[in-house]
């Protein structure tokens, strides 16, 4: 068919677009790739396309033959304290190569030289940020006793530099870390270190990781730590999460353990919440004071950084643990006002399943922690529901076993709100389980509500036997109210509803291969699938968002 479909973030279009966006490239960059590979000449581009490309080629030559500079300088005689520096740092030579680490001498206009000497002109070292004109005296290098990471974009292309202070100067005022400015072809928000490299390990892996320096990242990928990228002196940014979201349904943001961390933790979750999406979330890994991921790795090794990365908390799991501590939930002020401001980020969120598993998630976390309610009130396990994500029919039979144990419990439910008709219905394969259901349901046309117990009891003992045998359990701490049970199988019947759903949801996606030869029935599923997931918002019983 000549295209390509996203079932799990709608994405669509032909071959283009998906190199494109996979590989993180420019329009052009994408046809001359995908030209490369099919042997096919490319036409040559109008007036102002031609203009265009070779005034981006000219800021790429410029950044290249500066990288280039401070490569040779690091390994030259006035390199010797930034040597000094990498290698009290733990990085080796092939390190240093494959990052390109350079270094920039402590010297007002060697650089600006040599690239006028190059045939780089003034202007041009300017709009590459790579010399700063002021207005008044000449101009001056940018950079100047900094050991130098080049900044390079997901093709591998160099678009910025990183500077770490090294030098001494009397000048107490200038900054540890020192970026290029904003260019045309270098945008802070949208660029990752080291993304070139990490692309692909972390795709492979299926896990990212975000660290706050340079340094982190490359001592750390020389540790076997592959798939870790960092933000360029910004906070996490909606376009930072869209290339992490291409690497990992999880990335994970890694941060140091002091106020600082926990104030940019909670940055990235409000920059993330309006943007997640069913399948797509965060992950924070907090490290012990004091350490980050460099010393970290250095201390204890690559097996113990990855147990603190897989042991990562959750996005919601980290909203609830960071503004909680603030309320006194054990008034009904204190609850409500967590719940008035839990409430206000879970509406941030646009995808209104995400939304709602969001909002019931909290409520949840209220209900058993903050001791809202009734002291007997339901404790609402999500396990049978997260069970339903990795293999829905093993949940929907635990989900109408629980069903019909309530209503064995509270019969009188089984006369009202023709729940008889939602058990005639029920998909049970358990001969067990079925036996049950017939049981109850004769149970109800042959006596009254008054009579049921000890109708039931002396007619179906093998009955009673089943449930003891399939040891269903419900999610209570306490005996339970008729009003709790008919909350609870009103949840019970709408997770179960959820776990059909996902079980057609697949049984389609899987057929959609086969259904490329008729088109009328390949647009029809496509139209159910996208028509199930619209129905999750709506059916679906309270689960920990990020489960979904």
């Amino acid at each position: 068919k000549n295209f390509f479909h996203c079932f799990g973030c709608g994405a669509h279009g032909d071959a283009i677009e998906f190199i494109r966006r996979y590989e993180k490239l420019s329009y052009p960059e994408t046809i001359e790739k995908l030209a490369r590979e099919a042997g096919i000449p490319l036409p040559q581009p109008d007036a102002q396309e031609s203009r265009r490309i070779e005034a981006e080629k000219t800021l790429s030559d410029v950044l290249e033959a500066a990288c280039k500079w401070f490569e040779r300088q690091l390994a030259s005689s006035s390199g010797a304290s930034a040597r000094d520096y990498v290698e009290k740092r733990g990085l080796k030579a092939d390190t240093l190569r494959q990052f390109r680490v350079g270094y920039a001498p402590d010297e007002r206009t060697a650089l600006h030289q040599h690239l006028l000497k190059e045939g780089f002109p003034q202007a041009l070292q300017a709009e590459a940020g790579l010399i700063i004109l002021p207005e008044q005296g000449g101009p001056y290098d940018r950079f100047r006793g900094r050991v130098i990471f080049p900044i390079r974009n997901p093709s591998g292309k160099v678009i910025a530099f990183g500077g770490r202070l090294i030098v001494n100067t009397a000048n107490k005022n200038l900054p540890k870390y020192l970026n290029s400015p904003e260019t045309p072809v270098f945008k802070k928000g949208e660029v990752l270190f080291n993304l070139d490299l990490a692309k692909k390990p972390a795709r492979d892996g299926n896990m990212a990781v975000v660290m706050e320096g340079y340094m982190d990242v490359v001592s750390s990928f020389q540790s076997g730590i592959q798939y870790a990228v960092a933000t360029l002196g910004t906070a996490v940014t909606p376009e930072h999460l869209r290339l992490l979201w291409q690497l990992s349904k999880e990335p994970v943001l890694c941060l140091d353990g002091d106020a600082a961390g926990l104030r940019a933790m909670m940055r990235a979750a409000e920059t993330a919440l309006p943007l997640l999406k069913p399948g797509f979330s965060l992950r924070f890994a907090i490290l012990p004071k004091g350490e980050d991921p460099d010393t970290y790795v250095q201390k204890h090794g690559k097996a113990a950084f990855e147990k603190i990365l897989m042991t990562a908390h959750r996005l919601s799991q980290v909203l609830w643990e960071a503004l909680s501590p603030g309320f006194t939930l054990d008034l009904p002020e204190g609850r409500a006002a967590l719940e008035g401001t839990l409430k206000k980020l879970a509406d941030t969120i646009a995808d209104p399943t995400v939304k709602s598993h969001y909002a019931s998630y909290f409520r949840r976390l209220l209900w058993e922690k903050a001791g809202a309610g009734r002291a007997a009130g339901p404790e609402r396990s999500s396990h049978v529901e997260q069970m339903a994500a990795q293999d829905p029919m093993a949940a929907a039979e635990k989900l109408a076993g629980r069903l019909l144990t309530l209503l064995l419990r509270f019969p009188a439910l089984l006369y009202k709100e023709h729940r008889d008709e939602v058990v005639a219905q029920l998909d049970i394969r358990d001969q067990r389980l079925d036996a049950l259901r017939q049981a109850l349901l004769t149970s109800l046309e042959q006596v009254s509500e008054d009579a049921f117990a000890a109708h039931f009891s002396a007619q179906f003992p093998e009955a009673l036997a089943a449930v003891s045998d399939i040891d269903i359990k419900l999610p209570y701490r306490e005996a339970l109210s008729e009003q709790d049970a008919a909350a609870l199988w009103t949840e019970t019947h709408k997770a179960y509803i959820r776990a059909h759903l996902i079980m057609e949801c697949r049984e389609l996606e899987e057929s959609l291969p086969q259904a490329l030869q008729d088109e009328a029935s390949y647009h029809r599923k496509i139209a159910r699938i996208e028509e199930i997931k619209k129905m999750q918002a709506h059916n679906f019983a309270p689960v920990e968002p990020d489960a979904a």
